[in-house]
């Protein structure tokens, strides 16, 4: 059965896509194994809430983990701040490192 992402997730990829330009991206929508999360800052939204982010950007060549983390981050801040975004669990890869753990 084929999942309908919703307008925060379709916002999410939209924003990745035009910010790093991936060679890959997978967005999970993990928001229903946090249900008692609903209402963080104020936020109505429930449904999409926490999601696990992997992305493969040559954007994040040279860059350390945490320096990729932060550059993620701000591309989403509108989600972060408006949209009751409340998590995201990040893979923040190079192309050569997603291919040597893709080849293990």
């Amino acid at each position: 059965m084929l999942r309908m992402a919703g307008p925060i997730e379709t916002a999410i990829r939209r924003k990745l896509t035009s910010e790093f330009s991936p060679k890959h991206l997978a967005i999970a929508n993990d928001s229903h194994k946090h249900a008692h999360h609903a209402g963080l800052r104020g936020a109505t939204n429930t449904t999409e809430s926490h999601f696990r982010i992997t992305i493969v950007s040559d954007k994040f060549a040279g860059v350390p983990l945490p320096a990729r983390h932060r550059l993620v981050y701000k591309a989403l801040d509108h989600e972060l701040q408006n949209e009751g975004v409340h998590a995201l669990q990040l893979k923040t890869k190079t192309e050569p490192e997603w291919e040597r753990k893709q080849n293990k």
